[in-house]
């Protein structure tokens, strides 16, 4: 399972168009790429997601897509990512199959535990820090990540206000691995996942 999952958003992404930004980060060390692009018209949305269907099966790496099952199936994602107002995960993963990923936004302890008797392959758990995407979110702490990563089987990414110091610190906690939107769309995103690459493997390999 991937480490080191990119979640995008376009109204971060001001001074280069979001495809080329994604390319950089995976070439700086993002693993998997989340398409998170919500509020697109359906034909406006599946012309993207083949977009980046095509760039990520070039470079090897897992593409998902957020909440539209259908999308994903359409353009021959490698899986989805869920959340509370989306299909239930019994029911995706019925459409799915068992050869697609399956992932689940949680926000609590509860909700992890519900997405993994349902069948996840992962959950992305936050927000950890304080993040700008939910300025309002109180964030979960360090602590709290301890204690879900202690009571799953499956992979926990941590979300929410990680930047290079963040990832080091959640992984020396348990996480398998970290989830990042706000962070690589505003500078450069090459440079910034190299770091985040780079940090989670140095406390991996200590």
């Amino acid at each position: 399972m991937f480490r080191f999952l990119a979640i995008t958003n376009r109204f971060l992404c001001k001074n280069r168009p979001l495809i080329q930004a994604v390319e950089e980060a995976l070439g700086g060390g993002v693993e998997a790429v989340l398409l998170r692009e919500l509020g697109l018209e359906d034909n406006l949305l599946y012309t993207v997601a083949l977009q980046f269907k095509k760039v990520l099966e070039r470079k090897g790496a897992p593409f998902l897509v957020a909440h539209r099952v259908d999308v994903a199936l359409a353009v021959g994602a490698d899986g989805v990512h869920l959340g509370g107002h989306s299909l239930p995960v019994k029911v995706a993963r019925s459409i799915l199959g068992h050869q697609r990923v399956v992932g689940f936004s949680a926000h609590s302890l509860e909700e992890a535990r519900e997405a993994q008797a349902q069948g996840v392959d992962y959950v992305t758990l936050s927000p950890i820090f304080p993040t700008r995407s939910k300025p309002l979110a109180r964030p979960l702490g360090m602590d709290y990540l301890a204690e879900v990563v202690s009571q799953l089987e499956v992979p926990v990414l941590a979300l929410g206000g990680i930047g290079p110091k963040e990832a080091a610190e959640v992984v020396k906690k348990g996480a398998h691995g970290v989830a990042v939107m706000s962070a690589l769309w505003k500078g450069d995103p090459r440079a910034l996942a190299r770091e985040i690459k780079e940090r989670i493997e140095e406390i991996r390999g200590s």
